[in-house]
């Protein structure tokens, strides 16, 4: 077998899975009488500016150590944290730990940090958007989607019986509208990267609350503010 990795993008951005086609595309033209795709699935990573990870003190209170920002080279990253925070803790020196500090300084940090807030940002016009679907009826078993009930936002779960469970479509982190991803049935902030289970249990922050659960006995939700 072989695992083919790729088509990297933001959190809930974009919310399709056109990426998987592009994915099975370019495997097959390399890789002359491939099988059958067996698994699809996606994860998330953090990324740093400069795509080194952040190794090291955190700075902030004494005795916390960091290891975060793989930017998807966990394995590599893993090894060389445990080898790194291993010398740190006990006062040894490592040849290395400047380069992961997470205190370093990084060229270029202001105008990515601007280019980050502001991609943020425009997330937000998905207060503005409507739903792909015309009405809660058409939402099928095991999919998601987000409608306006009112002036407020509501993520409806057809689950496989055939139930409906509604929330609001408000991330509790910084209040973006999250979106339905259909290949790992969560729901995703496209604003700062927070997702949640189909039921709106917090799977990964900044969030950390979860998605909040609505009168399952309220008028149905609607496409039109």
């Amino acid at each position: 077998m072989i695992i083919v990795g790729g088509e990297d993008h933001k959190v809930g951005q974009p919310a399709d899975d056109e990426g998987l086609a592009r994915l099975t595309e370019w495997s097959r033209a390399r890789f002359a009488g491939l099988g059958p795709i067996l698994w699809r699935w996606s994860g998330q990573v953090m990324e740093s500016i400069d795509k080194l990870g952040l190794i090291g003190a955190s700075g902030d209170v004494d005795g916390v150590y960091l290891a975060t920002g793989d930017s998807g080279m966990g394995l590599t990253h893993g090894t060389i944290a445990a080898a790194t925070l291993t010398d740190l803790i006990l006062g040894r020196r490592n040849h290395v730990a400047h380069i992961y500090d997470p205190g370093r300084a990084i060229l270029n940090a202001a105008t990515v940090y601007v280019r980050e807030n502001l991609n943020a940002a425009s997330q937000y016009t998905h207060w503005l958007t409507a739903s792909e679907y015309g009405a809660v009826d058409e939402v099928p078993r095991g999919s998601g989607a987000v409608f306006w009930r009112g002036l407020h936002k509501v993520a409806v779960y057809r689950d496989d019986q055939g139930r409906l469970h509604e929330l609001s479509a408000v991330c509790p982190h910084a209040n973006g509208i999250v979106s339905w991803n259909r290949l790992e049935q969560t729901w995703d902030c496209p604003c700062h990267g927070s997702r949640f289970d189909c039921l709106g249990r917090v799977l990964h922050g900044p969030a950390n609350q979860d998605l909040e659960p609505l009168n399952q006995d309220a008028a149905p939700a609607s496409d039109a503010p």
